[in-house]
């Protein structure tokens, strides 16, 4: 049965932002400049769907951890992963918190992720690959 971990979040990096689109929607609205303001709503929707649909799915079936981020889909065979490690790395991801680790399979591949179960998420991966090396 497959497990989903959602994201951890850190709003003090996502809430400026999404309140700086909605003050700037507001005051094109406000100015009558409905053009400005119509095109604020894709990227708020952009932002609410990073932020509602960014998960980290285990497939124990398939053997496959399937990192989802909005429009964005990775497939990770488990059996790949060689290691998963913290880090703070700020690079771009499918990770809505800083608070990430980085999860290496293959020869160099990576993708760095924010499970807000940290210790679920492991958990549920080296039941599948004991082998994976982690911290």
């Amino acid at each position: 049965m497959k497990q989903i971990f959602p994201s951890a979040i850190s709003w003090w990096l996502f809430g400026p932002i999404i309140a700086l689109l909605i003050g700037c929607g507001i005051y094109a609205a406000a100015a009558q400049t409905w053009l400005d303001a119509l095109v604020m709503l894709p990227a708020l929707g952009f932002f609410y769907w990073l932020l509602r649909y960014t998960y980290y799915e285990v497939q124990p079936d398939a053997q496959l951890l399937r990192v989802v981020s909005g429009p964005f889909v990775w497939r990770v065979p488990i059996q790949n992963i060689t290691s998963i490690l913290p880090t703070h790395s700020p690079f771009s991801s499918p990770a809505l918190s800083l608070d990430r680790l980085r999860v290496r399979y293959g020869k160099h591949d990576s993708v760095l992720i924010s499970p807000a179960d940290r210790v679920g998420f492991l958990a549920a991966l080296l039941h599948l690959n004991p082998a994976i090396r982690h911290d």
